[in-house]
């Protein structure tokens, strides 16, 4: 995921903060569109290695890893799935009468636990963006 930012400010060990804005769903402007109404989204402020040597005020390109994304995703869509059918095939095996309850079970389980997980990630980990290219 590529997105541009702007150097707020250096930091000792060649670490640069940078204000990101984000993106919006459709990729435009959303201070020149009455498409979404007035939403407005707030800036995030990352700190980086400043490996391509830009200074306060430049504005970058700044790729982010989707790793993370791609692994909470899974957690969340994958897992309440693998659940819903694992509980099935538990109670169908034991010859229950009420299997697509038990189903139900591993589903809200499931989603429980990535609701969890989820909260935790967003408390505890932090983005990981990288500087590739100051913008002309």
């Amino acid at each position: 995921m590529q997105q541009n930012a702007i150097v707020t400010e250096l930091l000792p060990n060649n670490i640069a903060r940078l204000q990101i804005q984000r993106q919006t769903a459709c990729g435009h402007d959303c201070s020149k569109c009455g498409g979404c109404g007035e939403m407005y989204t707030a800036p995030i402020f990352v700190e980086v290695k400043n490996r391509i040597h830009a200074e306060v005020g430049d504005l970058v390109k700044v790729e982010g890893s989707s790793k993370n994304v791609l692994g909470l995703a899974a957690i969340v869509y994958v897992i309440p799935f693998v659940l819903f059918f694992v509980f099935y095939a538990i109670a169908a095996a034991m010859h229950s009468s009420i299997p697509g309850v038990f189903a139900m079970i591993g589903l809200a389980l499931g989603i429980l636990g990535a609701k969890l997980f989820s909260d935790y990630h967003k408390k505890h980990a932090k983005p990981v963006y990288e500087m590739t290219r100051i913008q002309a």
